[in-house]
């Protein structure tokens, strides 16, 4: 192989390996899961009454991760409890929840869902 080819060769390798891993890194620090979004705004959607306004700051300006009764996985990004007890919430139950994959815990006792 001659010289020119081997050092293009070497500089597409380089670059391929540099892109992939800042593609991976950039996903598991900067990504986010849009189901587990797009399950939570469904969920929100279908409560009628949210007399303590538990609810008024899940919306697009911060990420869901750090909306109220929400805790995510450190490593994944992903929702893992939905706490809303005793919040007197009044609405349908959505079913877009059984989208939530890596959910462990719901508490959404003392509330009325239909």
């Amino acid at each position: 192989m001659e010289l020119p080819k081997l050092c293009l060769s070497l500089f597409w390798s380089f670059f391929m390996h540099l892109f992939l891993l800042i593609s991976a890194f950039s996903l598991v620090l900067g990504g986010t899961n849009e189901t587990d979004k797009l399950s939570l705004l469904a969920f929100k959607a279908g409560i009628t009454e949210d007399p303590f306004g538990v609810l008024s700051s899940w919306n697009e300006s911060r990420h869901f991760c750090y909306w109220p009764g929400i805790t995510c996985g450190r490593q994944h990004q992903r929702v893992t409890v939905l706490e809303l007890q005793s919040s007197q919430l009044k609405g349908q139950l959505s079913a877009h929840i059984g989208n939530l994959s890596f959910l462990r815990v719901l508490d959404i006792q003392n509330n009325s869902f239909s």
